[in-house]
């Protein structure tokens, strides 16, 4: 049985738990920058509650800061991810996908020293999918880790084809994001293209590997894309073209970037796989591709594109 002194004691000790609470709360409160929403620390309603939240809040103000740039394929985006390489201290990782298939020849085993995931594959390791994904994850943790420590940010460009254009069921959350929010502070960029241009190159360069392989199912895998993403996340490649050094100043800071170089001369010494359209480091608007008679009546018919166009993506 609990004597009055003991209850005394611990009435004491809840005040000042409840009192180290409150001034966490405080100071999350007056926190000048990436502070974390404590879901309303000093309003809950029991003790528990509130050590829960401050140890949620914690938990979450701890974890470092990553960026991920997302686009479609055919969508400039190997353009916009070699002016984001080229910025001061910026270490960019391009096409990241954890287990697909895609540019992989399955039948016969190719010389991959450094890709473990590749080789489990080949080796018909059980589960390798799951595996893929704990190795996928490790790695981007260490990676930043090394590359916080010098002094740099790390930017993963995303392999957004491989979640949204292939004969894979489309994710509600991108892999990326799903696997790696968890451990991580992420900001994110979305560039997107006029889907008509970005849908003709992508017919010319083989890679519709989605079905029905007609406009509008294209139409309508960028919208489901596009959903998770604030409008204020998303940015055109046409007005990247036309004003490259305003709307790279504007990447910068959603990626939370401290400094931006408009030296984009040099971009080409950047290794960045893609670049299935443009060549050249020249940045600037070049003339839109036209559409055959049957792409053109689906163009008319595509009720996704109209879609698209009242969310002002076209």
């Amino acid at each position: 049985m609990t004597t009055p002194t003991g209850l005394k004691t611990l009435q004491q000790e809840l005040q000042q738990a409840l009192s180290l609470i409150d001034d966490y709360s405080a100071n999350q409160g007056n926190a000048s920058s990436t502070q974390v929403d404590t879901g309303g620390l000093g309003n809950a309603r029991s003790l528990l509650e509130r050590c829960a939240l401050v140890v949620n809040a914690d938990k979450a103000n701890s974890k470092p800061t990553l960026r991920i740039l997302h686009h479609f394929a055919c969508s400039g985006g190997t353009l916009i991810s070699k002016c984001l390489a080229a910025q001061p201290n910026v270490f960019l990782l391009s096409e990241l996908h954890p287990t697909t298939r895609l540019g992989m020849n399955i039948n016969k085993a190719a010389y991959t020293p450094r890709d473990i995931t590749t080789q489990a594959i080949y080796g018909r390791v059980p589960n390798v999918d799951a595996l893929a994904e704990k190795l996928f994850v490790n790695n981007i943790i260490e990676t930043e880790k090394h590359i916080r420590e010098l002094g740099g940010y790390l930017v993963l460009r995303a392999h957004t084809h491989a979640d949204y254009c292939t004969d894979k069921p489309t994710p509600q959350v991108d892999t990326l994001t799903r696997l790696l929010e968890p451990h991580f502070n992420i900001k994110q960029l979305v560039t997107i293209r006029n889907p008509i241009d970005s849908f003709i190159s992508l017919k010319e360069n083989g890679w519709i590997h989605f079905a029905p392989s007609s406009f509008d199912e294209y139409c309508g895998r960028l919208l489901k894309f596009l959903k998770p993403f604030h409008e204020g996340k998303i940015l055109k490649y046409e007005d990247f073209v036309e004003k490259p050094g305003s709307v790279l100043r504007a990447m910068a800071e959603m990626l939370n970037l401290d400094q931006v170089s408009d030296d984009l001369e040099h971009i080409d010494i950047f290794k960045v796989s893609g670049g299935s359209g443009r060549s050249g480091s020249d940045i600037y608007k070049r003339p839109r591709k036209t559409p055959s008679d049957e792409l053109t009546v689906e163009i008319e018919k595509s009720q996704n594109l109209k879609t698209l166009a009242k969310l002002g993506f076209t």
